[in-house]
């Protein structure tokens, strides 16, 4: 099936977008890893949430989560891992499969902080960001996992079946596990490092020896989502309409830049979606 859009990003700015396709009768797909903007849930109490004062972070994105799902958009629990442009369309790969939309709608959020020192230029050479596709790289060998998703923990189970040895780096508690192999590590990873590959993690504590690094997070390096897509500092660029520098693709959210505001992000998704609409009709699809 080939979806009218395809929506990157499960918080107030793809929920929205996937309320509002609902309402202009376009068939949407939305994907997240499945923690469903967890920094957002994470907090207490949005006092200026224009209707809906002095709720906590769950509980709003849980009313969001179910008036999307009531709308019938498809979600699909995966990182959306690479965008291609090919003819009339574009290709969406994720761990598990390869979908196929008309346009795409990106609201991955943005990362907070800072990424590890020489992450980026290790991308491929030992830094990965998918247990399901390079994990069989590292089969008998000795690897690093950074993890700051709950839902991630999955993934590191999944990489000890391979591995010899998994040391973990997890900013969260993590379940109880009977995986001889995996061993959780203290200390907060600063840097990779490395020749031709990763050779070890650098942390606050001193320095491990690994053959590879992966790293689950919420959201990954923009620039590598896409190609041809256009930055400004660490945001994406748009215009008024949320259109980016890829014909087709539009953006919204806090990925596009300040303020960090759930109204901001809302309000992004939606003219995102009637931009998605408009554009669609002008190329008669």
């Amino acid at each position: 099936m080939i979806y009218d859009t395809a929506i990157i990003g499960g918080g107030p700015a793809g929920l929205s977008a996937a309320v509002t396709a609902a309402a202009r009768n376009l068939s949407a797909v939305l994907f997240d890893a499945g923690d469903f903007a967890p920094a957002l849930r994470k907090s207490h109490s949005i006092k200026n949430y224009l209707g809906m004062p002095d709720q906590s972070g769950k509980a709003l994105m849980d009313a969001f989560l179910a008036h999307a799902k009531e709308g019938g958009a498809v979600v699909v629990p995966h990182k959306v891992l690479s965008v291609m442009s090919l003819k009339d369309h574009f290709y969406l790969a994720t761990p598990g499969d390869i979908y196929e939309a008309k346009t795409v709608i990106l609201a991955p959020g943005v990362a907070h902080g800072k990424g590890l020192t020489g992450e980026a230029d290790y991308l491929g050479r030992g830094i990965s960001y998918c247990a399901t596709c390079d994990g069989n790289f590292y089969k008998g060998k000795h690897i690093g996992v950074i993890t700051t998703l709950e839902s991630g923990w999955e993934e590191v189970l999944f990489l000890a079946s391979l591995a010899a040895e998994v040391d973990v780096w997890a900013t969260y508690p993590v379940p109880a596990f009977t995986e001889k192999n995996i061993r959780i590590r203290t200390g907060k990873p600063t840097a990779v490092e490395g020749g031709e590959k990763v050779t070890a993690l650098k942390t606050t504590e001193g320095t491990e020896p690994v053959d590879g690094i992966f790293i689950l997070r919420e959201t990954d390096p923009l620039e590598k989502l896409l190609p041809g897509l256009k930055l400004d500092g660490r945001f994406i660029a748009v215009n008024r309409q949320m259109a980016t520098s890829v014909d087709g693709v539009f953006a919204a959210g806090d990925c596009t830049g300040l303020p960090w505001q759930i109204n901001k992000a809302a309000g992004e998704g939606q003219v995102a979606l009637l931009s998605v609409a408009s554009w669609l009709q002008e190329h008669r699809q």
